[in-house]
């Protein structure tokens, strides 16, 4: 039975016939460049969620938040609702 999809070609494949990558699955043709973009699409994720984090935590500090908000060891701000940027959770579904 043909249950496994490709990222890459979109094509199905048995268990035999499929690689997987960081909970990503390829056929044997497309598992080196499935490897590439996963490593590619992580980084993005990183540095986006990253950004994302430091911009609200940024804005709540700007926006008299401080007051109450709970701060870290080096007297950073931690945001009290962390909004997670829609490549995360892409990522998250399994969509490259």
């Amino acid at each position: 039975m043909k249950n496994n999809k490709c990222q890459v070609c979109k094509e199905y494949f048995n268990d035999s016939q499929t690689y997987e990558y960081r909970g990503f699955l390829f056929c044997e043709e497309h598992f080196d460049e499935g490897i590439k973009k996963v490593n590619y699409k992580r980084v993005e994720v990183v540095e986006t969620t990253e950004k994302v984090l430091k911009s609200q935590a940024g804005g709540e500090w700007q926006n008299g938040g401080y007051k109450t908000m709970k701060t870290d060891i080096a007297r950073n701000p931690i945001p009290s609702k962390v909004k997670e940027p829609l490549i995360l959770q892409d990522n998250e579904k399994g969509e490259l």
